[in-house]
């Protein structure tokens, strides 16, 4: 069976697309794919060029302990868990981890910053949603979800 697969970075934002791909996991009888990905953006930024492979060491230690972190969670749930940790654009190597994967839905989480924050920090669900051939469900922060109670709110430019 296609497993599902969750993109998380560990965030308090990401909880509930965690919670939601380990629960949809369970449903249908399917394993589950976890990645978390990292990236330097900003290295040239007068950095010291010994303190770029510390910060990137620490982001990638920070990335397995995340997705072991999950994969217990699934486990314990009765989700069987395999773990991936990749460096690069995230939702780029989310898009191929699912490829090479064959991942029947990809989950992701969702800070629900408003378009300004996405604009300067970009977005990596947005990424993911337009880039990936399989098809992605986006789960909102609990803050954001509890703000809308649930339902469909409308705004300039659409429903969200």
């Amino acid at each position: 069976m296609n497993p599902l697969m969750l993109a998380t970075d560990g965030s308090p934002s990401a909880a509930a697309a965690t919670g939601t791909a380990i629960e949809l996991a369970a449903a249908l009888g399917a394993p589950i794919v976890i990645v978390s990905c990292w990236e330097i953006a900003y290295p040239g930024l007068g950095i010291g060029a010994s303190i770029v492979p510390d910060v990137d060491r620490v982001e990638q230690q920070q990335a397995e302990e995340v997705v072991e972190r999950v994969a217990d969670e699934a486990r314990a749930a009765g989700v069987a868990a395999m773990t991936f940790v990749r460096h690069g654009d995230p939702a780029r190597q989310i898009c191929r981890l699912a490829s090479e994967r064959d991942a029947r839905l990809i989950v992701v989480g969702s800070h629900g910053w408003g378009a300004l924050r996405r604009l300067v920090f970009g977005s990596v669900s947005t990424g993911v949603l337009h880039h990936a051939k399989q098809p992605v469900l986006v789960v909102p922060s609990r803050p954001v979800a509890a703000a809308t109670n649930g339902r469909l709110r409308r705004v300039e430019g659409g429903v969200r």
